[in-house]
């Protein structure tokens, strides 16, 4: 029989953004479910500038819950991702739960989580038999996972969502990356050698509209291949082998016509076509390396943080 890690205590890190409705609501569910299963826990709760009254309501959460609640408002909106990290830094437990704020994730689905890491897995992502969010919030989520799993590799059948479990050692390794452009799932798989999915519930949204979109979806894909991969760089040197036997087949053709038909001068469409395509595969090359320098350069130069933390309640 294998044995059971132990853990003292648990952290659970929620990224908050316009959700006044469902916070109070969301507190009351997580203190049932940590007193039901007697976990020593604290919640950390990071607010991302919302723009309606949830800073209001975490305050007074905090006052009357005092110290099992930390909360955080950044000075402006950075996203998801930079709220996660954000609370990981704030963090102190050895495992450490991410989860949404609109009640979509069930706290009660939490144990489900925590009872594979507790086996040694190192990180355990909830996965939905049927995921309740919008066409395009699904569409942008499928263009997202499908460029993760090409990252990392995974099975195709495999579900990444934010409502995971990790060890504490993970969630330290992802807060030394210090990312300029984080994407919190790509830096968790790079530090996680056991990962599992788990079948949790995903219940409908009861207040507010998602903030995600297409266009969210697509620069968030966009830093996954700059960031987190090399496929940029070997999407040039294809284009390049392309482009070199392009060429190559373009000289057979003037020797061919040369050796045969005596003929010695090209037309002029197939010249301009040649030097546009050449010069579309140039331009483009050197705004993909423009792209991995300017982040690398944001990166080292520190010319742009992940966040500011405007207050903090602990």
């Amino acid at each position: 029989m294998e044995m059971e890690l132990i853990f003292k205590k648990i952290s659970i890190v929620i990224p908050v953004y316009n959700s006044e409705a469902s916070l109070d609501i969301l507190l009351v569910r997580l203190l049932s479910v940590a007193k039901k299963n007697d976990w020593d826990f604290e919640i950390v709760m990071v607010d991302d500038c919302s723009t309606d009254n949830s800073w209001q309501v975490l305050l007074g959460l905090k006052a009357k819950y005092g110290g099992i609640l930390k909360i955080v408002r950044l000075l402006n909106n950075t996203g998801q991702h930079n709220a996660l990290l954000c609370g990981f830094y704030l963090s102190t437990g050895e495992v450490v739960i991410t989860m949404d704020d609109d009640l979509q994730n069930p706290p009660e689905e939490i144990p489900k989580l925590v009872a594979p890491i507790k086996q040694g897995f190192s990180l355990v992502i909830g996965a939905y038999s049927s995921k309740q969010h919008s066409f395009l919030r699904n569409l942008s989520g499928s263009l997202i996972d499908w460029v993760l799993k090409r990252i990392f590799h995974l099975p195709n059948d495999f579900q990444l969502t934010s409502f995971r479990a990790t060890r504490r050692i993970v969630i330290d390794n992802v807060c030394q990356m210090g990312r300029v452009f984080p994407y919190i799932t790509a830096m968790l798989l790079s530090h996680s050698s056991n990962y599992i999915n788990v079948a949790v519930r995903h219940d409908p949204r009861l207040y507010g509209k998602t903030n995600y979109n297409l266009r969210r979806g697509l620069t968030l894909a966009a830093n996954l291949l700059f960031n987190y991969s090399s496929y940029p760089l070997y999407f040039v040197a294809l284009m390049c082998v392309l482009a070199f036997l392009v060429s190559v087949g373009v000289s057979a053709k003037v020797i061919y016509n040369v050796t045969v038909y005596g003929v010695t001068v090209p037309g002029w469409a197939s010249t301009v076509v040649i030097a546009s395509f050449f010069s579309a595969i140039t331009l483009l090359s050197m705004v993909i390396f423009g792209v991995y320098i300017s982040r690398m350069n944001q990166q080292f130069s520190r010319s742009r943080v992940s966040y500011m933390i405007g207050e903090l309640y602990e």
